[in-house]
């Protein structure tokens, strides 16, 4: 996994817990975690999951809560880094799309090494607000996913409503969410 996702996790952490919780997470994981993070440098996906388990541990968290909450944090912290896959993109349903084809293609060319998720879509054509959405990898952090999900409706003002209809953590091939995207109420001030 790439520094960079180290980097929004210990900004979390640091933004959430104080600066305190961060370092007895790298105490809590002496000897599994055994360098800072670099950006664009390639860390074992072990150690996410240690400090993630560290971390859990420490605040009585689920995992699954954790990784949705750090997902939800994880989308503004990407976007601040990288705010050039938002240019020109209006809609969540749109950027949600152009992941796969256009968004990991570039961070493969920025980041060497780097094996994001395979994410595909059906429904593409139907109806314009929903789409079902496919999360194929071998992390499988499909919690994560959910609170970029949740990440990506709150940028763009528009909430995504999500079921997940399979998961690999229950023995299924891959993860598949079936997303519904909301109209927010718009206050009217005429008359």
């Amino acid at each position: 996994m790439k520094g960079v996702i180290f980097g929004i996790f210990e900004d979390f952490v640091v933004e959430n817990f104080g600066v305190e919780t961060f370092e007895g997470l790298l105490d809590d994981c002496r000897g599994t975690v055994t360098e800072n993070f670099v950006g664009p440098k390639t860390y074992p996906d072990e150690w996410l999951v240690a400090l993630l388990m560290a971390a859990c541990k420490r605040l009585s968290i689920e995992p699954p809560v954790a990784l949705k909450a750090f997902g939800k944090f994880a989308f503004s912290g990407l976007t601040s880094r990288y705010p050039n896959f938002l240019e020109g993109v209006d809609h969540p349903r749109e950027l949600l799309l152009s992941v796969h084809d256009i968004i990991h293609v570039e961070v493969k060319k920025l980041m060497s090494g780097a094996t994001p998720p395979n994410l595909f879509f059906d429904n593409v054509d139907g109806d314009p607000n929903k789409l079902t959405l496919h999360y194929e990898s071998a992390r499988g952090l499909c919690s994560f996913l959910e609170g970029l999900l949740i990440g990506v409706g709150e940028h763009f003002g528009v909430p995504i409503e999500y079921e997940q209809t399979a998961c690999t953590h229950r023995g299924d091939d891959r993860c598949t969410y079936e997303l519904k995207f909301l109209a927010m109420a718009t206050n009217n001030q005429d008359g």
